[in-house]
């Protein structure tokens, strides 16, 4: 039996041996410790495999966040102070404005001093023993409507002598305006007529100046000289009418 027991605590030394040394060697083996001025040989070490570069990887650009716009209302432009217009008088009538009222006026005073107005010699009327033509002309159909005519080319003093209100030659009868017949025609020794608007400093003040030959009927017409009539025409309030006016002979 004392034999047994050396042997068997043998077995049980070599037993944990070779479990012991199995670990042993799958342990790395470690480096024994450099004593100082022992030389290191150079061993030749694996070379790693290069790592590729690292990726870099861009920052995200932030998105813009929408907001919505505030529209703000522009403010009022300040009013600025324009300059005050300087008062000047208003232009006057043009030389061919002017000249076509004058042939209105002629035309109008001759009804009284030269021939009547147009009339209808079928439709008369007697009044006092006086026969009387109802007036046939657009827009004059009574004496009312005559004398407004009459105000708007001439001043008051000339409509009163042209048209008195106790008046023989134009009445109204039966509610029409009438003229008597008393025309005595053209003045034979009257030949061409000139006429021209002359301006001087003041604006409200015009000048028609007619120039009218003079005939010889004797001698064929031959012109013998000339009269020249100056006739102002001048605004008066808000309008523009002859303060003076006369036949050309």
């Amino acid at each position: 039996m004392k034999k047994w027991i050396p042997l068997l605590a043998l077995l049980l030394l070599l037993a944990g041996c070779t479990s012991s040394c199995g670990e042993t060697e799958a342990k790395e083996p470690v480096q024994p410790e450099e004593s100082p001025g022992a030389q290191v040989s150079a061993q030749p070490t694996a070379s790693a495999t290069p790592s590729a570069a690292p990726t870099v990887t861009p920052k995200p650009t932030p998105t813009p966040i929408e907001t919505e716009e505030v529209v703000r209302p522009s403010p009022d432009p300040v009013p600025t102070s324009s300059p005050t217009p300087t008062a000047t008088a208003a232009p006057g009538p043009t030389d061919e404005e002017v000249l076509a009222v004058y042939r209105e006026a002629q035309e109008a005073y001759s009804w009284f001093h030269l021939a009547p107005m147009p009339f209808d010699p079928e439709d008369s009327r007697e009044v006092d023993g006086v026969v009387y033509y109802r007036v046939d002309y657009p827009g004059i159909d009574s004496l009312s409507a005559l004398r407004g005519y009459l105000k708007g080319l001439f001043s008051d003093a000339i409509v009163e002598n042209l048209l008195p209100y106790d008046g023989v030659q134009y009445l109204d009868i039966d509610g029409v305006l009438c003229v008597q017949d008393g025309g005595r025609g053209d003045d034979i020794y009257r030949g061409a007529e000139y006429t021209q608007v002359m301006r001087g400093d003041n604006p409200n003040r015009l000048v028609v100046r007619a120039t009218v030959e003079v005939v010889d009927p004797e001698q064929n017409g031959a012109v013998t000289g000339s009269v020249t009539y100056e006739f102002p025409y001048e605004k008066v309030g808000e309008q523009w009418i002859f303060t003076d006016f006369s036949l050309v002979r």
